[in-house]
C-alpha cells in the first residue's frame, strides 16, 4: 500500500488507551511496509509523547492517532486538547551514565535523548487549546532518488525516441508545447526563490553571532577551504588533461561544424578591483530583482549583523527572520517535489538537440571532465580526513541526497535547500556556519566548473592546433581562478566562461559549438562536484571550530 491516511480516537480514562494506541500506530506503518528500524523509532517517540500528553489532560479527555503516507513522507500525528504541551530536549545534555540516575530522572533523560534524536522529525505546535504532535517517520528521500532516476532514464529513451523515430514536425510539437513549458515553469519557480533563501538564510545565521569577531574567524576559514580546494580544482583538471590528451591535434580544422557561430559574451570585466566594487549594490531591492547573489550576500550580512545591534526589537527581528527563513525553504521542497518530471524534460530535450561530429573526440573530452571530477571527489575525502580528522566514508554516504539533488538541477542556487538541510540534519554541521558557508559557496567556490573550464580550454585549443607556450598557463589559471568567483550557480553558466578562457589563449570562439552539445550532461556533474565542495568546506570548518555533532556524524 503506497499510500494511507488511518485516524483513530482513545480515551484517556481507558487504562490501555497508551498501549493501544501505540498497537494502531505500530500495525498501520507496518501495513504500508515500512523499514522496521523506522518503526520503532516512531513508535518509541509516539509512546512517549502520548505517555505524557495524557498526565495534562482531564480525565475525560480523548487523543486522535493519525497514521498517513503522503508523496513519499510517512509520518504519525497526534492531536489532544489540553495545556500546551513542551517537551524538554535539554535533560539529555551532560548525561553520560544513565545508572547513576534515579529511576524518575532517568526516564526523563531517556525520553530527552529519544526526542533530541528525531531532531526536526519531531514538531510540536499548539493552536486554539489543541496540541499537535508531528512525528516523521519516513522522509521522501528514497522516493525522490528512485522516482528522480526513472525520469532521468525515461527522459533518455524517449530523446531517442525523438531524434529518430518520431517525425520531426511532431517531435518539434511536443519539445515546444509540452517539454520545453514545463522546463521552464520549474526553473523559474526556482530562480524565484533562490534571493529569498540567500538572503533569510544568511540574516539568521550571522544574526546568531554575538560575537563578531567569531563570524569573522569562522569566514576566514571558510574563504581559505574554497581557495584551496579552487586552486586544487585547476591543478588536477590541468594534470590528467595533459595525461590524457582527448582528440587529435587539430581534428577541428576539418569539420564543418566546428564553424557553427555561437554568441558568446566576453565583454566581462574578470578583474579582482571590479569583483570588490560588484559586490556593493546601488539600492536595496535590484539585487533580487536580478537575483544577483555576491550583492544579496553583502546585504544579507549588514542585516545580520545589524539586527543584533538595535536593542529592544533585536529578538522580535531574529525571530522573524528565522521565520521567514523557515518558509522558504519550506517553498523550496515543495517546488522540488516535481523534480523527476522537470528532470524527464530536460533530459530528453537534451538528448533530442544533442549531435555534432566527431563524437568520439567529443566523448574523450566528457570523460576526461568526469575522471577529473571523480578525482576531485577523491580530494574532498582526503581533506576531510587530514583536516578535519573525520572519516570521509561518513561523509560519502549521508551526502548522496545532496549531491543527486545537485546532479539532476544543475543549479547550485538550487541546491542550497537541500545542502544546508544535509547539513544540519544528517552530518551534525552547526546551522551558524553552514547558513553561512553553503550560500557564499554556491557563489565564489566552483570546483566542478574549474575543472570543466580547464579541460575545456585545453581540448578546444588542442582541437584547432593550437599550441599554448607554458608562460600561458600561470596566465589561464589565474583567469579560470576569477572566473570561478563570479561564475552564478545556474545551469549553463560555465559555457559563458569558456568563451572568456578561449579568448585568453587565442582559440577561436565559435570552438565552443564542438562541446556545447555535450555539456548539458558534463553540466550535471560539474554542479555536482561544486556543491559537494561546499559541503566538505563546511564540515572541515565546523569541525575545526566545534560546532560539529561528532556522534551524528558518525551515526
Amino acid at each position: 500500500m503506497r499510500y494511507i491516511n488511518a485516524k483513530k480516537r482513545f480515551m484517556v480514562s481507558d487504562e490501555d488507551c497508551i498501549s493501544r494506541s501505540i498497537q494502531f500506530a505500530e500495525e498501520s506503518l507496518k501495513s504500508i511496509g515500512l523499514n522496521k528500524k523506522l518503526v520503532i523509532k516512531a513508535i518509541l517517540v509516539a509512546e512517549e509523547t502520548i505517555a505524557q500528553l495524557i498526565k495534562k489532560m482531564p480525565p475525560n479527555g480523548t487523543f486522535t492517532v493519525c497514521v498517513r503516507k503522503i508523496l513519499g513522507e510517512t509520518e504519525v500525528v497526534i492531536r489532544a486538547r489540553g495545556p500546551e504541551y513542551n517537551p524538554d530536549t535539554t535533560t539529555a545534555d551532560g548525561v553520560d551514565n544513565l545508572e547513576r540516575l534515579e529511576d524518575e530522572d532517568a526516564q526523563d533523560a531517556i525520553r530527552a535523548i529519544l526526542l533530541k534524536a528525531h531532531g526536526e522529525d519531531f514538531k510540536v505546535s499548539y493552536k486554539n487549546g489543541v496540541n499537535k504532535i508531528r512525528i516523521l517517520a519516513s522522509g521522501a528521500e528514497s522516493s525522490m532518488l528512485i522516482n528522480t532516476m526513472i525520469g532521468l532514464v525515461l527522459g533518455l529513451i524517449f530523446g531517442v525516441l525523438l531524434q529518430m523515430v518520431i517525425p520531426p514536425q511532431i517531435a518539434g510539437g511536443i519539445s515546444k508545447y509540452a517539454l520545453d513549458p514545463i522546463k521552464t515553469v520549474f526553473m523559474n519557480c526556482l530562480k524565484m526563490i533562490i534571493a529569498p533563501v540567500v538572503f533569510f538564510s544568511i540574516v539568521s545565521c550571522v544574526s546568531q553571532f554575538k560575537d563578531l569577531s567569531q563570524l569573522g574567524r569562522i569566514g576566514g576559514k571558510v574563504m581559505g577551504v574554497y581557495m584551496l580546494t579552487t586552486v586544487l580544482a585547476v591543478l588536477l583538471s590541468l594534470s590528467i588533461s595533459m595525461m590524457i590528451h582527448p582528440g587529435n591535434f587539430g581534428f577541428a580544422l576539418s569539420l564543418s561544424e566546428a564553424a557553427v557561430d555561437v554568441s558568446v559574451d566576453t565583454n566581462v570585466d574578470t578583474s579582482i578591483l571590479h569583483t570588490i566594487i560588484g559586490i556593493f549594490p546601488s539600492n536595496f531591492v535590484q539585487p533580487f530583482v536580478d537575483s544577483d547573489t555576491l550583492k544579496i550576500i553583502f546585504l544579507a550580512f549588514i542585516c545580520g549583523i545589524a539586527v543584533g545591534m538595535i536593542g529592544e526589537y533585536s529578538a522580535f527581528l531574529k525571530n522573524f527572520f528565522d521565520a521567514c527563513n523557515s518558509l522558504f525553504l519550506t517553498i523550496t521542497t515543495l517546488v522540488t517535489k516535481i523534480i523527476p518530471v522537470a528532470v524527464f524534460c530536460s533530459v530528453a530535450l537534451m538528448v533530442k538537440d544533442m549531435g555534432g561530429a566527431s563524437i568520439l573526440s567529443v566523448l574523450g573530452f566528457a570523460g576526461t571532465v568526469l575522471f577529473s571530477m571523480f578525482c576531485m571527489m577523491l580530494v574532498y575525502g582526503v581533506l576531510i580526513a587530514i583536516i578535519g580528522r573525520l572519516n570521509p566514508i561518513h561523509f560519502y554516504k549521508k551526502n548522496r541526497e545532496g549531491m543527486l539533488t545537485s546532479f539532476t538541477l544543475a543549479s547550485s542556487n538550487a541546491a542550497m535547500p537541500t545542502n544546508m538541510r544535509t547539513c544540519t540534519d544528517k552530518l551534525g554541521i552547526s546551522p551558524r556556519v553552514c547558513s553561512f558557508s553553503i550560500p557564499l559557496g554556491a557563489t565564489v567556490n566552483m570546483d566542478g566548473t574549474c575543472i570543466f573550464l580547464t579541460a575545456a580550454g585545453l581540448f578546444l585549443a588542442r582541437a584547432y592546433g593550437i599550441s599554448i607556450p607554458p608562460s600561458a598557463y600561470l596566465s589561464l589559471i589565474i583567469t579560470i581562478i576569477l572566473l570561478s568567483l563570479g561564475c552564478p550557480g545556474v545551469p549553463g553558466a560555465a559555457i559563458v566562461c569558456v568563451g572568456i578562457v578561449l579568448v585568453q589563449i587565442g582559440v577561436p570562439i565559435e570552438s565552443v559549438g564542438l562541446i556545447i552539445g555535450i555539456h548539458p550532461i558534463i553540466d550535471m556533474f560539474e554542479t555536482m562536484s561544486n556543491t559537494t565542495g561546499d559541503v566538505a568546506a563546511a564540515l572541515i570548518v565546523a569541525k575545526t571550530e566545534g560546532l560539529l555533532d561528532v556522534d551524528l556524524y558518525k551515526s
